[in-house]
């Protein structure tokens, strides 16, 4: 009987330990991804014609043909001004020619908790206004997968201080983000990917 007891004993220790344990494990490689504030933090509207919304996410098959996407190894010397200097150029282009108001098409993902699905995001004065998902219901604005096109590349602006690597392809006429993947120090296994496409003047 006293030996069954010492069991149960060591048995409730080693669940005290191991609980913490599995707990650090499963949250210690989140992607440090922050966003703009955004005003509205529940849902958008509710959506009256679903029509026009649903249409949109046609545009988020598989693509074929990308442009071309640099790669930036920030932990060799020079390669984080390349990166600052290349977003200089890109987003003075975009705002030489970007509509005030825009809907576009984002999807985000990252190590924890993987890929999400495509959100329409609607965009006016440069702040996103509101959001649907693909069955056209309204999507709230407070997460951090909600973005305007500036949003993106206050992302990338970041990521240059403190991300071990980015990839990132420009939209050819827009001059916008269409596919981000950063890499965070420590390792490998801190990523996120962002992908923007559809973009249309409103």
């Amino acid at each position: 009987m006293k030996l069954s007891r010492n069991r149960a004993r060591v048995r409730i220790a080693w669940a005290k330990l191991l609980v913490p344990s599995c707990l650090i494990v499963a949250c210690h490689r989140a992607v440090p991804v922050t966003s703009l504030p955004a005003k509205n933090t529940g849902p958008g509207p509710v959506v009256q014609d679903t029509g026009g919304v649903i249409d949109f996410f046609k545009d988020t098959g598989a693509v074929v043909t990308l442009p071309e996407t640099r790669t930036f190894s920030l932990q060799t010397p020079g390669q984080r001004d390349s990166l600052r200097t290349t977003l200089r150029g890109e987003r003075a282009l975009w705002r030489a020619s970007s509509p005030p108001d825009y809907r576009f098409l984002v999807r985000t993902g990252c190590f924890c908790p993987g890929m999400r699905g495509w959100l329409l995001v609607e965009v006016r004065s440069g702040q996103p206004l509101r959001a649907w998902d693909r069955a056209g219901r309204s999507a709230p604005l407070s997460d951090w997968d909600t973005f305007s096109i500036d949003g993106l590349f206050d992302f990338l602006e970041r990521s240059a201080d403190r991300d071990a690597a980015v990839q990132v392809t420009f939209d050819p006429r827009w001059h916008f983000p269409t596919y981000i993947h950063t890499r965070a120090l420590p390792g490998p296994d801190m990523w996120a990917v962002i992908e923007a496409r559809g973009l249309r003047p409103i």
